[in-house]
């Protein structure tokens, strides 16, 4: 799992996790499709299941297939590459003063920015797209023809050589994206296209339970609320379970138990042991929600927060809660406990 921020003057930028993991698959198909908003200007893009408990969309960047991980954790402005996919881009990326920072702390510097021509993603076409390029050996190992080398399938599964980036939150925001996971669907509104739909009444009147999310510079945000002490998470498709802070959890008193043969990355590489809590009561936006196992360890977030950020939200929780993410309303919409 990784958790990456980029730090630009005062400002932080979350990207999102990654682990090595196979755990709790997405729920079965949601109860309700959301194709009706196609009538509002938005395109489709088909969601993949890896394998493992995320998704990745496959499409094209200046003409050659790029394969990305859906990642809300991702809070880059823009859509971030390996180095490696560098060389299909007609102007070479140029060195930028962004910072990463992996969930372990370690820093990812020698950033670099170019401009895509055009990218395609299922139905959706966007020209002249600032992208982010980054030193990510573990994410691909993908020769220039765009093969991906050595390795078995499983093998790539574990560890990531199958995709060239994250599509995250940036992006996603720009483009009004709401995220179906359930239904193995993400919609895009390109800027200034459309009109934004209102999901609110549908979804309610199935029985679903929504929240507010809050986009700051640490990411896309939910309040939440762990045996009855508050918090916020970020909102991480590209986590495969969820966490919260190991500090956060010793204040609660939250007991913790041992993760026998869980190896987690995070974005610089490195390796990071964790525990597991099982808690008692789990709220999300005050509503009583689906209680998954959290992982629990230090998370860099906790501290330049004040403590308020405790954690992260992953695909667990939303997957098996038949988790709709809108963000053109900012709003989490899920199965709630009765």
């Amino acid at each position: 799992m990784e958790i990456f921020l980029t730090i630009r003057g005062q400002s932080l930028v979350v990207f999102g996790c990654l682990i090595c993991l196979f755990l709790s698959p997405v729920q079965a198909r949601g109860p309700i499709t959301l194709d009706v908003i196609k009538r509002d200007g938005y395109g489709s893009v088909r969601l993949i299941h890896s394998g493992t408990n995320e998704f990745v969309i496959e499409g094209t960047v200046n003409g050659h297939s790029v394969r990305l991980i859906l990642d809300t954790g991702a809070a880059s402005d823009n859509i971030v590459l390996t180095n490696a996919f560098a060389p299909f881009l007609r102007v070479p990326p140029q060195p930028i003063k962004d910072i990463g920072i992996g969930i372990s702390g370690k820093h990812i510097e020698h950033l670099r920015r170019g401009k895509v021509d055009s990218l395609v993603l299922g139905t959706v076409r966007v020209a002249n797209t600032t992208v982010d390029f980054g030193s990510f050996e573990y994410l691909a190992r993908r020769a220039p023809d765009g093969i991906f080398l050595g390795l078995s399938l499983n093998e790539k599964r574990t560890n990531r050589t199958d995709a060239d980036g994250f599509l995250g939150l940036g992006f996603l925001q720009r483009c009004a994206a709401i995220i179906d996971p359930a239904n193995n669907c993400l919609y895009l509104k390109p800027p200034g296209v459309g009109r934004v739909p209102q999901l609110s009444p549908a979804l309610k009147a199935l029985g679903f339970s929504e929240a507010n999310l809050q986009l700051s510079g640490a990411g896309l945000l939910v309040d939440v609320s762990v045996n009855d002490i508050a918090g916020k998470k970020v909102i991480d498709t590209g986590a495969q379970f969820s966490i919260v802070d190991s500090r956060f959890a010793t204040q609660g008193k939250i007991k913790s138990y041992g993760a026998t043969g869980v190896r987690m990355v995070d974005s610089a590489g490195v390796e990071i042991s964790i525990s597991w809590i099982d808690p008692t009561s789990f709220k999300i936006g005050g509503v009583e929600a689906l209680r998954t196992k959290l992982a629990m360890q230090p998370v860099s977030l906790y501290q330049p927060s004040g403590g308020k950020i405790v954690g992260l939200l992953g695909m667990d929780f939303i997957g098996q809660s038949w988790g709709i993410i809108d963000l053109a309303q900012r709003k989490l919409y899920f199965a709630a406990t009765r």
